[in-house]
């Protein structure tokens, strides 16, 4: 699972009372992850997870959850996440991520997590990263995403 905050960092304070709401209504006009069929399934302050079931349709060459996939989920859950300590009326976008894949995805149901590291005014750095069926870790993730005003 993802690192745990030191004991002397404090714990993310989100400055959107309304947060969750404000992520689930984001994420349900996001059409790719209706695409996908990926499911926010927990919205906290800093950190969102983001569930996935295996599609058919969406496989490479030798029958593994393609890596786009998985890269989509992940880079959802991780702007998410930043979203989640932003004031209301703001958005966030990517600005640059990194990827480690860590084995082939040959799971069935899978879940991205991201989590705010450093939340700033107006960039965050998030990491995240995709499990396999509950337990095989398949894919790490390290993005800054930079915070606007809608």
């Amino acid at each position: 699972m993802l690192r745990n905050l030191p004991e002397n960092e404090t714990a993310m304070t989100p400055q959107n009372p309304d947060f969750e709401t404000m992520v689930r209504a984001s994420f349900a006009r996001q059409s790719l992850m209706e695409t996908m069929g990926g499911r926010i399934e927990r919205v906290e302050p800093g950190l969102v997870e983001i569930s996935y079931v295996r599609d058919e349709k969406l496989l490479q060459q030798h029958g593994f959850m393609h890596a786009g996939v998985a890269t989509s989920l992940v880079d959802s859950a991780c702007g998410y996440a930043a979203l989640t300590l932003a004031p209301a009326g703001w958005n966030t976008l990517t600005a640059e991520f990194k990827i480690n894949f860590l084995r082939p995805a040959s799971g069935s149901a899978f879940r991205a997590v991201g989590r705010v590291m450093k939340a700033g005014k107006l960039v965050s750095v998030t990491e995240g990263e995709v499990w396999q069926d509950g337990e095989k870790l398949i894919a790490k993730m390290q993005a800054t995403n930079v915070l606007q005003p809608e």
